[in-house]
């Protein structure tokens, strides 16, 4: 993977420890989280970094089945970290013992349970994708703080009120703040003028065109989630009963299980990230479901530029942080479930709109954003 290096003089590599906060598992499908803790752990490879397994912004019944349920979900995940992604030699997936509740008197406690764990010193670098109050006390004790924002969490259907505080209070008091999708940005400019767009990119490593595969399917990758317009999906799959579709992913709603069943739909469980490229070679079109409303418009879906990285050219609901590339060439966007058989791509502009966002183009800015914060 090809990635710059930065001088042991960078007053990144300056902190006595590293802490990192992601929303997801580090076995959960590869995502803007994963690679870009993996490419500080490249960057700071004399040094070890300490990442958490997710701490969860739900509080739940203790005495319910779901309860446990996903006590014995957070175990699996953290069993299959190293199967399903790459662990740097310098990173230290962390499951510390902690009270899985969320207020402040639990956040004081947690911290003092994970201290220790998560080798946590007072010249502190941190980062977070997602704030709760056990996070919010690594956070304000650290020395240098970056939240990293991906989708609109503001308008999350998931999220309760007080959850958001801790967002919005985060923001104000980061030295810097990322989000990848113009939503986010509007939400919280006036609370921190330190925020920048820095959206998905792709890793073309990991996602390159096969020139060779058999294109035979319409395809979508990516988890079956909220977001997902499943009567869309449906109608669509229906409008085009000669084609096959192939969709690779989990299962996060029960709506999916109707699209799975029908005659001319092919399922696969989520994979890891290195065998997907594979699959994409098969593809003729990439589909992007989601619905459009006001959370989604938020959404910046790291497959667009998967999908032309692999030469497969997308079909996509209006999404706002997709409509900014359309161009027929490469990209189409539809608002209704359409006959596909007579669509037609080019791909003459794919693989300059790609190189213009790649993951290193993206990290160099990234990086640039530090720099600017901490000189």
């Amino acid at each position: 993977m090809s990635r710059n290096n930065i001088s042991l003089e960078n007053p990144i590599m300056g902190f006595s420890s590293y802490t990192f906060f992601p929303g997801q598992h580090w076995a959960h499908s590869w995502e803007r989280q994963h690679e870009i803790i993996s490419r500080f752990a490249t960057i700071l490879q004399d040094k070890r970094i300490f990442v958490s397994s997710p701490l969860g912004l739900l509080n739940h019944n203790p005495f319910s089945i779901d309860f446990f349920k996903r006590i014995v979900s957070y175990k699996h995940s953290q069993k299959n970290a190293g199967i399903q992604n790459p662990i740097m030699d310098n990173m230290e997936l962390v499951s510390a013992k902690h009270l899985p509740f969320h207020n402040n008197i639990i956040g004081k406690i947690n911290y003092t349970l994970m201290k220790s764990a998560m080798s946590m010193s007072d010249n502190n670098f941190f980062w977070a994708t997602y704030m709760n109050p056990t996070i919010y006390e690594f956070f304000r004790r650290s020395k240098f703080k970056i939240y990293d924002l991906a989708e609109r969490r503001s308008t999350n259907p998931h999220l309760n009120n007080r959850i958001l505080e801790w967002e919005r209070k985060a923001v104000k008091e980061s030295d810097l703040v990322i989000a990848d999708n113009h939503a986010t940005i509007e939400d919280y400019r006036l609370l921190n003028d330190n925020i920048h767009y820095i959206p998905q990119g792709v890793n073309v490593d990991s996602f390159f065109n096969i020139n060779d595969g058999a294109r035979e399917y319409i395809g979508y990758i990516g988890n079956l989630h909220f977001a997902i317009d499943y009567i869309f999906l449906r109608e669509l799959i229906l409008k085009n009963p000669k084609e096959k579709f192939l969709i690779i992913g989990g299962i996060l709603e029960d709506a999916a299980r109707q699209i799975l069943e029908l005659p001319n739909v092919i399922h696969i469980g989520q994979l890891p990230k290195m065998e997907l490229n594979n699959h994409l070679a098969h593809m003729k079109m990439g589909l992007i479901p989601y619905v459009v409303n006001n959370h989604t418009v938020g959404i910046y879906p790291t497959k667009l530029f998967e999908y032309l990285s692999a030469g497969v050219p997308v079909i996509s609901l209006p999404l706002p942080e997709v409509v900014q590339y359309a161009d027929d060439d490469y990209l189409k966007i539809i608002e209704k479930p359409i006959d596909l058989s007579n669509i037609k791509f080019s791909m003459n502009k794919a693989q300059a709109i790609v190189n213009d966002n790649t993951w290193d183009v993206r990290w160099n800015k990234y990086i640039e954003k530090i720099e600017l914060c901490l000189r």
